[in-house]
């Protein structure tokens, strides 16, 4: 990190505390101090104002890192990846919810986008395996959200595991978003198992499958195909998609729509 202006507003300089603790563990006070210019004694302050919050934990002399505080910092850097792609892309997706509808968002970070056009909605029941989904329709009077609880994957914010299969395919949904770690002509596609085994089954009780990733998703793999072909209404992306993979996928009758 480096040597920073006096000027830094407490919001900043925390969030600068909290990113440096990520990356080394544990720091002292003077190291703090000498690192944002502020006396140790602000950095102290500072120490205490993260700990009530559970983003650190004070030791001797100084602070080490919370898994709470790896945790949002980890999601706060993937939730400002290709932001404004992903505010386009959910304002599409937004534009598709229609009142008194049962939808699922998953624990991507553009669901989390619908998620915040959607919260001023009434009459939306909602689904999720988001943490950080389920905390943004926490306070929606209009909007009963059920969490699907579970194991929380390592570095993310989502829970797999939770209700049994038998349960999940009892489920029904007038519309299901999914984000994904990789979108070829053979399907949406996640990297961990467990995850796609949730959305597979997700997937199969939503009358429409909407697919909602930005286009560095495009032409990359992952290890499970969690929404084939046949499966997938539509999938809302931006301009920069690859076009020889947009056409594959409208080939297989996709509606895919470029934000």
């Amino acid at each position: 990190m480096a040597q920073v202006d006096h000027g830094m507003s407490p919001e900043r300089r925390r969030e600068q505390i909290v990113s440096y603790l990520s990356s080394h563990d544990r720091a002292s006070v003077g190291e703090l101090s000498q690192i944002l210019g502020v006396s140790e004694v602000t950095i102290r302050k500072d120490l205490d104002a993260l700990e009530s919050q559970g983003m650190l934990l004070r030791v001797h002399g100084g602070a080490m890192a919370s898994g709470r505080g790896r945790l949002e910092l980890h999601f706060a850097t993937r939730e400002q990846e290709h932001l404004d792609e992903k505010r386009r892309i959910a304002l599409a997706a937004a534009g598709l919810v229609g009142p008194g509808q049962r939808i699922f968002l998953d624990g991507s970070t553009t669901a989390l986008q619908v998620a915040r056009l959607l919260k001023d909605r009434e009459g939306l029941t909602v689904v999720t395996n988001g943490l950080y989904t389920a905390l943004e329709l926490n306070f929606s009077a209009g909007i009963t959200t059920i969490v699907v609880g579970g194991t929380m994957r390592h570095r993310s914010s989502s829970l797999v595991g939770g209700l049994n299969a038998d349960l999940l395919q009892r489920l029904r949904f007038d519309i299901g978003f999914f984000g994904a770690r990789a979108v070829t002509g053979d399907g949406l596609m996640e990297g961990d198992l467990d995850e796609a085994q949730l959305k597979q089954r997700l997937v199969q009780v939503s009358a429409v499958t909407v697919g909602i990733v930005d286009s560095s998703k495009f032409g990359t793999t992952a290890f499970s195909v969690f929404a084939l072909p046949h499966e997938i209404d539509r999938i809302i992306t931006d301009e920069a998609a690859p076009r020889a993979v947009v056409e594959q996928l409208r080939a297989q009758d996709i509606a895919v729509d470029l934000t």
